[in-house]
């Protein structure tokens, strides 16, 4: 009995951990697109539809599901750790400064990858079902979607954190850091409104996602499967071909709609 209560008061620890970061973000973001910035974000809205309450309750409620599959999953990295089977560590001195500087963008890399590949993978349609229709139950997602997932999609994710920390050395900072960025990108993919200046998709920082990007995801279903870069979908053909012309919708004030074309994809690739 004392065993499973102290496994307990883990899982309680982690749920409350990643509940706090979740509602951080999901907040933030959201007082942002309808409060503090109001007037320019809904300039900047990428769909005429909006959320409803209804689509925001189930969003909520889905997210509360998987940060108790998050914990679940905690306490197994936690007993991993205790085992010294992960590779983390808290003296900046344990390895090279070099490493230090480099291993949250080598991190973010490895995630955006894992993420492309079993996002895609959900989508086959004997997984669809199972894994992530419960995600795409947000037709216009808002960024409490972050963590809309089923049991299913809720355990591959989260399962990244233990492999991740199994393979390659990672100082605890640097973890941390990284797990704010991936909420708070999440969130700021699933805003429904676009965040990116203007000139994004015309310069060097193309290689990264935008919320237009994954919205066009969430309307379409089959292409744009990147989380923070647009490589994979590139490389891969899987990139809508007017991801580009619906961004500069979006900066311009006009909605984007999956069903009809009102200018040429042809033209207007880019914002200029």
């Amino acid at each position: 009995m004392e065993f499973l209560w102290e496994m307990a008061q883990t899982w309680g620890e982690h749920f409350r951990r990643d509940l706090f970061r979740y509602l951080i973000a999901a907040t933030a973001v959201s007082l942002l697109v309808s409060w503090v910035f109001r007037q320019w974000m809904d300039s900047r809205r990428i769909q005429r539809r909006r959320a409803s309450w209804k689509d925001i309750r189930r969003e909520i409620h889905f997210s509360m599901l998987t940060l108790g599959v998050f914990a679940t999953i905690g306490i197994i990295t936690s007993i991993l750790g205790d085992w010294g089977l992960l590779r983390i560590y808290r003296q900046w001195s344990d390895y090279p400064l070099w490493w230090n500087l480099i291993s949250l963008p080598v991190l973010i890399v490895l995630h955006d990858t894992y993420f492309y590949w079993t996002h895609r993978a959900m989508h086959h349609p004997a997984l669809f079902k199972h894994f992530h229709r419960v995600h795409h139950l947000s037709r216009t997602p808002t960024p409490w979607a972050a963590y809309s997932f089923s049991v299913g999609e809720a355990s591959l994710m989260g399962i990244f954190s233990p492999l991740i920390l199994a393979l390659i050395p990672l100082h605890l900072t640097v973890w941390l850091i990284f797990i704010f960025v991936m909420i708070f990108r999440n969130a700021m993919l699933h805003a429904g409104c676009e965040f990116h200046p203007r000139s994004w998709v015309d310069g060097p920082l193309d290689i990264m996602t935008t919320t237009t990007h994954h919205d066009l995801h969430h309307q379409r279903f089959h292409g744009n499967y990147g989380f923070y870069f647009t490589w994979w979908d590139r490389w891969m053909g899987t990139e809508f071909k007017n991801y580009k012309q619906a961004f500069c919708q979006a900066v311009d004030g006009n909605f984007s709609d999956p069903h009809t074309r009102k200018r040429s994809i042809a033209s207007n690739l880019n914002c200029g």
